[in-house]
């Protein structure tokens, strides 16, 4: 943490400054509706990005307008804000930074006014971003919508104390329930979901209220948080066809109950993250699903597990039960779809096999301390989430009275589901290229492993080309084939070049390749991640690494 003029102010002096700025300062006479006064529904809405793989909303910062993403997954609110006129209304002085699964930000932290739909907070703390690292050029910043225990509240707790942070280090949402302690202190959120013409169904994020036909979510079971720092609570029951998964370990989270695990809701991670057991019995029940050893060329999905390739006609009944409920996962939320597929880079240009792939959007990740697993985004979509804060103080351990917890209104019919699915794929492999038999998929991404550890892949000149299989070159490039994932932000269409084509011959499967985007580094920032590892208490109440962060 870099040294700050402020560092050595006395506790009493912070907590006047405090009192000055921001109690000083109404939420009615900064013009902003107080929270919890509405008497007509106010949905701040939540809108899809990058084919359903990230979702923002818009706020006003300092007097500058900023597309944020959501993140129910981390707690700091930071925005890019460079070549902005952007207005604080106090300086600390001090330098915070953090990382997440992919990404990173480094910034200082400073206080302004903050308007979310019709609400004005006044002082708000955030983080003014000096250098972002792999996000998407649109999205200029995240609103953290978890507790007050991440990088701003644990760098003010170390310069002003504890007292001072409980009322400057606040998360925006916890900020604006303890203004105003007599409103309902909770949010909800509901993921879109695009169609295959893409159209984008409706997105909610409301604060203490309800979308119109989502109040019988207040009937829906509690789900108390079993962590101090996420929203993570105690998973009952994975079902695959009905039958129940058997293969948890016991919780790596002290307190879960026996033969539950402790379960994270991140609205940041695109693909929720399981054991290997796990990923491997949900597809291992799709017929022609094919494992993969290593990672899919192509894809996001570059853990060095166990990949697999579906057939994109094909998925499976997947529920998770919570509170003793069943919440079935929609059959379109099991699989990615791929137009065209890097196999290799030959000098610089890309090679893209001109057939479709699905692979599994259920990923590999072992339980690290403060959690079991992790569902993110294609499972959020199959409810209506509300996130209740309850009595919450940070930094979290001394709550007395209600506890914070989840309530979830199931939105997919596994009946009605089915059809769905099934259009969805028809429509979509319609203006795609033709599917992959993933038998044979495996066998070329095996090839293409073994021939590019001869380091014959970066040579143009067709060396080695049997380590390959019929690898050979054969006429001339065309029109240029990208990913459904690709953005047009990314890297120029490399049209008109004068390079070959590829031919990889392997039992009866043919696949054309063709060079299609020219360094495209960086293109999947679909696949962000935002889920920090938030830090534990020691005896002191501070942690002095920050917390590491979670990875893929």
């Amino acid at each position: 943490m870099s040294s700050s003029f402020l560092r050595g102010l006395s506790l009493a002096f912070a907590y006047c400054l405090y009192a000055t700025t921001v109690y000083g300062q109404s939420l009615d006479s900064r013009s902003g509706a107080k929270y919890g006064a509405l008497s007509s529904l106010a949905d701040i809405g939540a809108t899809a990005q990058f084919n359903d793989s990230m979702y923002t909303t818009e706020v006003v910062l300092g007097g500058q307008n900023f597309t944020v993403l959501i993140d129910t997954g981390s707690t700091d609110l930071w925005v890019d804000a460079r070549g902005l006129n952007l207005k604080p209304t106090n300086d600390t002085g001090m330098n915070a930074s953090f990382s997440y699964a992919i990404g990173a930000v480094e910034g200082e932290i400073q206080f302004a006014d903050l308007q979310i739909g019709p609400y004005v907070l006044p002082n708000q703390v955030f983080i003014s971003a000096t250098q972002v690292d792999a996000f998407p050029g649109n999205i200029k910043g995240l609103i953290g919508m978890a507790f007050d225990t991440a990088t701003i509240f644990q760098t003010l707790w170390e310069a002003w104390g504890l007292e001072s942070a409980q009322q400057l280090g606040r998360a925006p949402i916890t900020n604006l329930f303890t203004q105003n302690p007599s409103a309902p202190a909770y949010f909800d959120l509901q993921l879109s979901r695009m169609d295959a013409d893409g159209a984008e169904q409706d997105g909610h994020f409301l604060f203490g209220q309800h979308a119109r036909g989502m109040e019988a979510v207040d009937k829906a079971p509690k789900l108390e948080r079993v962590d101090l720092n996420h929203w993570t609570v105690a998973l009952d029951d994975m079902k695959i066809n009905g039958k129940p998964f058997t293969g948890w370990n016991k919780s790596v989270v002290s307190g879960v109950p026996e033969g539950k695990i402790a379960t994270v809701f991140d609205s940041g991670f695109t693909y929720p993250q399981l054991t290997q057991a796990a990923v491997d019995a949900i597809y291992s029940s799709i017929p022609g699903a094919v494992p993969y050893h290593g990672p899919v060329l192509g894809t996001d999905n570059v853990q060095n597990t166990t990949n697999w390739i579906v057939p994109c006609n094909a998925s499976t009944n997947l529920t998770f039960t919570l509170g003793g409920q069943d919440y079935p996962v929609h059959p379109r939320d099991l699989t990615v779809m791929y137009n065209g597929v890097k196999l290799d880079t030959v000098d610089g240009i890309d090679m893209v096999a001109n057939t479709t792939i699905c692979v599994n959007s259920f990923q590999v990740s072992e339980p690290v301390g403060e959690y079991d697993i992790l569902l993110g985004m294609a499972f959020l979509r199959n409810v209506y989430a509300s996130f209740h804060c309850g009595d919450y103080t940070p930094p979290g351990n001394g709550t007395t009275g209600e506890k914070p917890y989840v309530q979830f209104l199931s939105l997919t019919d596994l009946e009605n589901a089915w059809g769905e699915f099934d259009d969805y794929i028809t429509e979509k492999l319609a203006g795609f290229a033709p599917a992959a038999d993933p038998t044979s998929f495996v066998m070329v991404l095996n090839t293409y492993a073994s021939h590019s550890q001869t380091g014959s892949s970066s040579d143009s000149s067709g060396a080695g080309a049997d380590a390959a299989g019929d690898l050979a070159v054969s006429g001339a490039a065309s029109d240029s084939s990208s990913s459904d994932k690709y953005s047009s932000d990314f890297g120029p269409i490399a049209a008109g070049l004068s390079a070959a084509s590829v031919v990889i011959g392997l039992i009866g499967l043919s696949v054309s390749l063709f060079m299609c985007i020219r360094g495209v580094k960086g293109r999947r920032d679909a696949s962000y991640r935002p889920l920090q590892r938030l830090p534990k208490e020691d005896a002191a109440g501070v942690d002095s690494e920050r917390g590491t962060l979670y990875g893929d």
